[in-house]
Formats: structure tokens, C-alpha cells, sequence
């Protein structure tokens, strides 16, 4: 019960209360009385690098070192709490260990609570009233207010506790200037989901996070990062003590410059000065100076990762000042541009002869996402872009680098982690700028309504860019030429993004891109859409990519050793490639067909049917060949259960083998076709309308088939298709 954790009240004149001292003396103290606290969901990380910011409770990264969930700063009069998730103001979370404990004594601590106090706290919560009723059953003065009152209720307020996604922008400052006269604020929130439902396009979660704006002056901000494990417990007690903390970490880097694996310590601390170098401001004058002095002083910035050269998890002075580096190139402003002494390694430089020029882009929004524009900016270099009136506040932006994937959280870096950025267009003229370079695009949002328009940019230097239909092979003789160093060779169906380097040479643009546009169309075949796309799917190479050896997206991500069997016609129309097939089925993927644990399943359909498609007699993957498929099936036999991918995939393979195609199609059809309303919800409505539909589809009993798979069909379902006739299946080999 809420009202039996929140024991600590304000109010209770009875019960003595010692006074919080500030967070740097003694922090323990907000520990009192808790144990245990919950992880409401997937909670975020947060960096704490203030003189006076102390970590409350931390949980383990994915690679296992820890990063604080719930942290206190002071500064000057004013007090903060953050919290890496917004269930810290929710009160079924209160109810949970002793979460609510902790959230009072926090309480207490912010609202400056001085000992034999008797005059009830004054709590104003933004757009939260089942919390602020929960609180004052227990004593405290609350009210509930809405966005457009919350300025005004802080001239009676003692503590301010808020979503730092419902604060609006026009109200930070005065928060801020709120919390100088000492106030009190408390904020939970995650990143994530600012970062991947409130933010507008071009915005920084570093630079326009409303919790990082109000909290950076306290030494603590949000970080991208999430931690490990979801509605789980954590033990407040643990969690990498001090080093959890950058200064405190940063010390300990600084007394042990030689790190190795076994020196858990140095890595953790090491985890907690990148996480805080990817989450603080560039101009933050609380940590970086430090940080600075003491990687120049240990040879830190005599490195820059690369390809051939990354930077390992123990190379920890040298991974600082990357990180440093790109944490201030990212942050670069068109009033304060940064060339990235990075940005030579990868993703590149053009030659100092390149001149930049001006270019009309015609942009069409009817077909959103990334529209290219056949140039490259020099890193440090001012792009300037000139739209109509029509196109300026409409979530259209500009993009310099087409490598999005952010390495931050990788123990090894074959680049700088985070290279890529956005600009909204806000203005007729608006002046983009990047520390690292990159091709050039104007980001379109989905069903923007502006219809098209001609964007003026100057300052980009041409690239090479091959677009099939609109440029021959005779052409591409000069423009494989241009000096920008990334290219594009695509066409309004896929668009190969690739080093300039391995393309001088190339001499058949057009034979390639008409191969890879039947790709697009047999995948648009089976998941029965049309082949006409409302915008083209992108594959792009990188030095490093976030996750796996490929992976699905916009763009498609893939390591730059895959540059030549993207680019080898005749290798791709004899044998195909069955890892890119992949990653393009995932893109065609839908969740009525593609249930929990299917997602490395079905999506190996488009793999088959390219192959047998376009690649006649082609081999399929390994893992099914005969003797794979054998051995699967014996272990289908000893456990009892399809355990895996390629496990799971063995009934598909079996029915198309039998049947085709076809009955694919016809159900994938049926599926896209269904209203909202008749779309299967739960596993079991997905599993029995799979059965059924299949079994219509191949006007085959298909229930006795799924039961040998111990598939987990509904005795309803089963009944429903025992009509049609029963189908007298094979063994699969």
C-alpha cells in the first residue's frame, strides 16, 4: 500500500526528522529505510558529473557495467531529483518494494525539509493528478495542473514534480529561474521515449531534452542508454558504488592509466565517463574541463579509430578523448562550426581541391524519408538550404551523414560512436553544419502535405550519384568521378550507399540496379504490396554498425566488407545473397503473421523466395540444407519444442515445398486487407487464425500437420478447418 511505504511524512509533527544535509556530504541518508526499488519498464540512463550530483540507485548496462537510474544534485539554493523512467511518478510504482519510501525521502530531501517542520510540503504535479491525490491522503498540500498553469502555480510551490516531456519550451527558463530562488524540482522520464516519441526531427536530446536543459546546471543528465532488465527489482545498495559517478570515476581512470579486462573498477569507471561524455553539453563547464586536461596529459588525443584500427573497451584515454571530440562535433552550431580531426579516418574527407557549389533540388513530399542530393559536406563546413515559404514548420529537415547507427555502448569503436545529425527546417534559409561531414539529404516526414517544391543548397561538394532511369552508364563514365567521398547507386525501388573509393572503376550502374530493382519487386510479390514504392529502401555501409553482422532498418546497415557482393552482378544473379534477401524481409515483415520469437523466422520466407526466384537452383542457407534439416528434426524429437530460427522455420519450409507459394501470398493478402478491429491481438488469436487461413488457403486440414509441430493451436480452431481434407504430409528432408 502506498500509504503504508510513504512512512516518512512530512506533516507528522510526532515523528522526528532528521534534516538532509546537501547531496555531496552525506547522500546515504536518502537511502534510509530502502532496500529494493522497481524498474517500471525500460528505464534509461542517467549520467551524473556535477561536484554536488550523487547517484541514488544504479542498475547494469547491457555489457554489465552499471549506470545510475535515479541520482540528486544541488545547485546554489535549488535542489533536483531525476529518475530514468516515468513510472518514478506513478503510483501503482509507489506500491512496489520500497520504491515509495525512496521517492518520499527524495521528497523530503528537495523540498529542504528542515528537522521538527510541521507546515505540510507544497507539491505541484504537472498533468498527474492520480499521484498528487495518492499524496495528499498522506498529508501533503497537492495540486494537479495543466501545462498552460504551470508557471503560475510555482510562486506556491515547494516542489515541482514533472514529465520533462509535458514541460512545454517557453516554460524552462522560468523552471530554471524557479529552482534558483531555491526550489525543488523532481523529474522522471526516459530517454527513449523522448528521444523516439516526443522529438521533434532535428532535435538533440542532448541540446533540447527538457530534463537536460534543467538539470545540466546540477551536474546530471539524461543518456540514451538503457539499462538491463524490465519491471524487475534492483538492490539500492548496489550498483558500482562511487564509479557509477564521473568525477569520482575519472579519478580512479586517472590513478590507473593502464587498464586491463580483470580490472572491473577501471571499466566500470571507464562506462561511466563515455556515458557522461555522450550525454553532457560541449560548452558544460562542470566535467569537460577535467576530463580534458587529464586525457592530454596521458596521450588520449593522439588516436582516431577506424576501420582497420578500432578502439578496444581498455584503450580508455583514447576512447575518452573520441568520445569528447564527438560529443563537441555534435554539437556544433552553424554559428560555431567543428571540423572533427575524426572525420579523416571515417566516414572521410573530399580533397582540398573539391569546391563546393550550389544546387536546385526538386523534392516531391509526396514521397517521404530521405531524398538525396548528390553532395557531400566537408566536415566543419556551412550548408546552407533555401525552401518556399510552403515548406518551412513542417517537419521537414536536413541530414548530413547517412551513417545513423550510434556506437556509444560498444566496447570496441571503428569510428567515432555518433557522426550523423539532423537540422528542421524553420526558416526559408536555414544553415546546417557537421563536425564529421557527410552526404546530404532533405528528410521528408510521412504524409506531409506541402506537395513539391525546389530546395537551393550551397556549400555541399558534389558526389557520385548514379539513379537508374535518369542516368546511363555512358554518364556515369564522369560522375564516378566527383570528389565527394561516399556515393550512391540507386534508383526509385533501393539505393546503394557505398565508399567512393570502390566505385571509380565500377562500369555498369545500370545491369546492377536493374538486378537489385527485381529483388524489390519479388519482395513486394510475396508480401502482396505494389511494386510502385512511395519511397526507396536504402542500404548503407558503415565501418561499424549497432548490432549484428547486417541489420533491417531505414537504411539497411552493413559492414564494409560487404562492398563487393553488393556490387558483383554476376555473382548476385547466379548464387544471390541470402543476407541481404534477409534484411529486406524484415522491412517487409508484418506482426499479424510474425508473432513473439518469429522474427528470425518468417522473415526467412523473402530469403527463400528470392532464391528460388531470381536465383533458380541456388542454394538455400546451410542450416536447412539436408543434413541440417536432419539434424534439427532429431532435435525436434529429443526436446519436444522448435527451439531457434531455423528450428521454427522447418513447417514453412515443409508447406512451401508441398504447396508453393501461392498460399502465401493469399494469406499474407487476407492479413494486409484486415480491418484494425479483425487483426489478431493476443498469441492465441494469432496462432488459430495462421492455422485457419493456411488451411483455406491450401484447402487442406492443416490441423493434425501443426499438432506434430506441437504448434499450440486452440481446440476451436482445430475443429473449425476438420472439414476440409485432411492432409496425408511428409517428413520433412
Amino acid at each position: 500500500m502506498l500509504i503504508r511505504l510513504l512512512v516518512a511524512l512530512v506533516i507528522c509533527a510526532a515523528i522526528p526528522q532528521q534534516a538532509f544535509p546537501a547531496a555531496a556530504d552525506l547522500p546515504a541518508e536518502l537511502r534510509e529505510g530502502v532496500s529494493q526499488i522497481k524498474l517500471p519498464g525500460l528505464v534509461g540512463a542517467l549520467s551524473v558529473y556535477g561536484p554536488d550530483a550523487f547517484t541514488i540507485a544504479a542498475a547494469p548496462l547491457e555489457d554489465g557495467e552499471f549506470a545510475a537510474v535515479v541520482a540528486v544534485g544541488s545547485s546554489g539554493k535549488g535542489r533536483v531529483v531525476c529518475a530514468g523512467h516515468p513510472g518514478y511518478l506513478s503510483v501503482d510504482v509507489m506500491k512496489e518494494a520500497d520504491t515509495g519510501r525512496l521517492m518520499n525521502n527524495l521528497l523530503l530531501w528537495v523540498g529542504h525539509v528542515q528537522p521538527k517542520q510541521t507546515k505540510p510540503l507544497r507539491l505541484v504535479l504537472l498533468d498527474n493528478k492520480p499521484l498528487a491525490e495518492a499524496l495528499a491522503k498522506n498529508g501533503y498540500r497537492t495540486q494537479s495542473v495543466a501545462a498552460a498553469q504551470l508557471v503560475e502555480s510555482l510562486g506556491s510551490c515547494d516542489v515541482l514534480l514533472a514529465r520533462p516531456s509535458k514541460i512545454q519550451k517557453r516554460d524552462v527558463s522560468k523552471i530554471a529561474d524557479y529552482l534558483k530562488r531555491g526550489g525543488g524540482l523532481m523529474m522522471a522520464d526516459a530517454a527513449w521515449i523522448w528521444s523516439g516519441y516526443d522529438a521533434q526531427p532535428g532535435e538533440n536530446l542532448v541540446r533540447d531534452f527538457a530534463g537536460n536543459q534543467l538539470a545540466r546546471p546540477f551536474g546530471i543528465s539524461w543518456a540514451a542508454s538503457t539499462v538491463k532488465g524490465q519491471d524487475g527489482l534492483i538492490a539500492v545498495a548496489d550498483g558500482g558504488g562511487l564509479l557509477v559517478t564521473a568525477h569520482t570515476a575519472l579519478a580512479y581512470l586517472k590513478d590507473h592509466p593502464k587498464l586491463s579486462k580483470q580490472d572491473r573498477e577501471g571499466l566500470q569507471a571507464g562506462k561511466t565517463v563515455e556515458l557522461a561524455i555522450s550525454a553532457i553539453a560541449s560548452n558544460d563547464k562542470l566535467f569537460l574541463p577535467e576530463l580534458k586536461k587529464v586525457c592530454e596529459s596521458l596521450g588520449g588525443s593522439k588516436v582516431s579509430p577506424g576501420p582497420t584500427k578500432p578502439l578496444k573497451e581498455a584503450d580508455v584515454f583514447a576512447r575518452l578523448y573520441v568520445g569528447m571530440e564527438t560529443g563537441q562535433a555534435q554539437q556544433s552550431t552553424a554559428d560555431s562550426p567543428v571540423a572533427s580531426p575524426l572525420a579523416t579516418t571515417f566516414p572521410g574527407v573530399p580533397p582540398e581541391s573539391a569546391k563546393p557549389v550550389e544546387e536546385k533540388i526538386h523534392v516531391d513530399t509526396k514521397r517521404p524519408r530521405w531524398h538525396s542530393t548528390g553532395l557531400y559536406a566537408r566536415p566543419g563546413s556551412i550548408i546552407e538550404v533555401n525552401v518556399p515559404p510552403k515548406a518551412v514548420n513542417k517537419k521537414i529537415s536536413i541530414r548530413i551523414g547517412c551513417h545513423t547507427d550510434v556506437l556509444w555502448s560498444k566496447d570496441e569503436w571503428k569510428r567515432a560512436p555518433e557522426i550523423a545529425r539532423s537540422f528542421l527546417i524553420t526558416s526559408p534559409s536555414t544553415k546546417a553544419t557537421s563536425g564529421f561531414g557527410g552526404l546530404i539529404y532533405i528528410d521528408v516526414p510521412k504524409e506531409c502535405a506541402v506537395g513539391e517544391f525546389e530546395a537551393k543548397i550551397s556549400g555541399g561538394v558534389p558526389a557520385p550519384r548514379f539513379v537508374r532511369g535518369k542516368t546511363t552508364n555512358a554518364d556515369w563514365k564522369t560522375i564516378r568521378a566527383r570528389p565527394g567521398p561516399w556515393a550512391e547507386i540507386g534508383s526509385d525501388k533501393l539505393i546503394i550507399t557505398i565508399q567512393s573509393e570502390a566505385i571509380r572503376d565500377y562500369e555498369d550502374p545500370a545491369g546492377l540496379m536493374e538486378y537489385w530493382d527485381r529483388v524489390l519487386d519479388a519482395c513486394a510479390d510475396l508480401a502482396t504490396i505494389s511494386t510502385e514504392r512511395s519511397s526507396p529502401e536504402r542500404i548503407v555501409l558503415d565501418a561499424q554498425i549497432s548490432a549484428g553482422y547486417l541489420h533491417a532498418g531505414y537504411p539497411i546497415m552493413g559492414p564494409l566488407s560487404t562492398t563487393r557482393e553488393l556490387l558483383d552482378l554476376k555473382t548476385l544473379s547466379t548464387k544471390g545473397n541470402w543476407g541481404y534477401y534477409h534484411e529486406l524481409g524484415h522491412n517487409h515483415q508484418r506482426p499479424e503473421w510474425t508473432w513473439d520469437g518469429l522474427g528470425e523466422v518468417t522473415v526467412n520466407l523473402f530469403s527463400m523466395y528470392l532464391l528460388d526466384t531470381l536465383n533458380p537452383g541456388a542454394p538455400h542457407h546451410e542450416a536447412i540444407q539436408p543434413a541440417g534439416l536432419e539434424k534439427m528434426i532429431h532435435e525436434f524429437e529429443q526436446k519436444g519444442k522448435l527451439d531457434g530460427p531455423f528450428p521454427q522455420l522447418m513447417p514453412y519450409i515443409q508447406l512451401y515445398r508441398a504447396f508453393g507459394w501461392l498460399p502465401y501470398m493469399k494469406v499474407f493478402a487476407e492479413y494486409r486487407e484486415l480491418p484494425d478491429n479483425q487483426k489478431p491481438k493476443s498469441l492465441q488469436e494469432k496462432k488459430d487464425q495462421w492455422l485457419v487461413r493456411m488451411s483455406k488457403a491450401t484447402n487442406k486440414n492443416l490441423g493434425p500437420f501443426y499438432e506434430s509441430w506441437k504448434f499450440g493451436a486452440s481446440e476451436e480452431a482445430m475443429k473449425s478447418v476438420r472439414d476440409l481434407p485432411e492432409w496425408k504430409f511428409e517428413p520433412l528432408k
